[in-house]
């Protein structure tokens, strides 16, 4: 009996370990943004709290979604431990994990929020002490050059435009964020701050 036991504990020992692990690996990346839920929110407004809110939660590293701040057409995201499952620690793993991650995860999400959120007139990203800010017009003019020429605001207001132009262009997207070339020379232009 003692050695049911001692079995029964030690499979469930690797049970709780693996769903912690797969709990880790779950966390929202590019590679898995389910881009259906994202394009639900086109044509969203800055003031549209819940609707902003959904779509950074959405995006990579939605999962560390700590607070938003939305004054002055700004798209104000911090990333941190807000009480939720994930420990300081594990966030700090997500993000700076040698990987690019941050680099990655910030142009993506300002990409994604301009195409989102029209009327958005800068975006800027916080985690730990790191800190990114560009302009609407900085992003409009990146993602016409590099990705395919950006319909003006009025038009990504038209949700069918909008989201056309996600399903158009987001294997174009996601190449450009995997870009080592295209990366550096973004964040040359448009640095991460460290606070």
């Amino acid at each position: 009996m003692k050695y049911f036991k001692a079995l029964f504990c030690l499979v469930l020992l690797i049970c709780v370990g693996v769903a912690g692990c797969s709990q880790k690996e779950q966390m929202t990346s590019i590679n898995n943004v389910d881009t259906k839920e994202v394009k639900k929110h086109s044509r969203t407004y800055v003031g549209d709290n819940s609707n902003v809110i959904a779509i950074v939660q959405a995006l990579p590293g939605g999962d560390t979604f700590k607070e938003i701040d939305l004054q002055n057409k700004t798209v104000k995201v911090t990333y941190g431990a807000a009480g939720g499952a994930l420990s300081k620690d594990e966030i700090l793993k997500y993000w700076f994990d040698g990987q690019d991650t941050l680099k990655k995860n910030f142009f993506y999400n300002a990409i994604y929020l301009t195409l989102l959120v029209p009327n958005a007139e800068s975006y800027n990203f916080n985690v730990d002490d790191q800190s990114f800010s560009v302009s609407r017009e900085e992003m409009e003019k990146f993602i016409s050059k590099h990705i395919k020429s950006l319909p003006d605001s009025n038009e990504l207001f038209q949700k069918e435009k909008a989201q056309q132009y996600i399903e158009d262009n987001k294997e174009k997207i996601n190449d450009t964020i995997e870009s080592k070339k295209l990366r550096e020379q973004f964040f040359k232009d448009f640095p991460i701050i460290e606070k």
